[in-house]
């Protein structure tokens, strides 16, 4: 990192991807208004230098090895609400970016965006603006257009909430029917009604939604089921 100078924009990088961070890096202090002051590679490690250098901005990436950008925004917007953060991702479907404004995010930038509309989200986020990049506002309009809306915790029963998280860990509906002592008809029809909920159509976009709208939390779903599902 470069020295600290006065009066510059202090951001803080997370991505799990060193080259990632390197270029976003080169492309942001190419405004001498924006400096970047450290980095993170996962979502705890973000949350702690969050408390301990108080930065202006943070980047923050959606997928990380522990727990997720959102949940890590979450708790960084509870604690240290001063702290403007940035989704700035692959992803741009709008159980993401809403998941993202839930948490606290002040905007939701894409990893495909210019260089130029990177620098100025930072800076009119910095400002006080909510900043979202035109691609991911045309998602999340026609998610308003098609009438979905956000979705409530207790909009789900206890027993959907359990079948959910099965569902994150990658059971099948016999395995979660054997988990929970229920016929696995009785599974198919809670599945049925979560998608139904969601407003989703399959599994894995039910998973997604519900870890974007922290209905479950990314760290509760062990095994490789959860994260290929959220990677894809």
């Amino acid at each position: 990192m470069t020295e600290l100078r006065q009066g510059r924009v202090r951001i803080l990088l997370v991505d799990d991807h060193p080259i990632v961070r390197t270029g976003t890096c080169i492309v942001l202090e190419q405004d001498s208004r924006l400096q970047v002051i450290s980095e993170a590679s996962r979502g705890r490690e973000a949350v702690f230098k969050a408390g301990d250098l108080q930065p202006d901005i943070i980047l923050m990436d959606i997928n990380l090895p522990d727990i997720s950008g959102l949940d890590a925004t979450r708790q960084i917007s509870a604690l240290y609400p001063r702290i403007r953060v940035v989704i700035l991702s692959l992803h741009n479907d709008s159980e993401y970016v809403l998941g993202a404004l839930e948490a606290g995010a002040a905007g939701f930038m894409v990893k495909h965006c210019e260089p130029t509309e990177l620098r100025d989200g930072v800076l009119r986020a910095h400002a006080g603006e909510r900043v979202i990049h035109q691609s991911v506002l045309h998602a999340v309009i026609n998610r308003a257009i098609n009438g979905s809306s956000a979705l409530s915790a207790e909009a789900l029963s206890v027993r959907e909430r359990e079948v959910l998280e099965y569902l994150a860990e990658g059971a099948t509906s016999k395995e979660i029917a054997l988990a929970l002592g229920l016929r696995p008809k009785t599974v198919e029809n809670h599945r049925a009604r979560i998608l139904d909920k969601l407003g989703v159509a399959n599994s894995a976009a039910a998973v997604r939604t519900a870890v974007a709208r922290g209905l479950i939390t990314s760290n509760a779903m062990p095994g490789g089921g959860a994260a290929s599902i959220l990677a894809s």
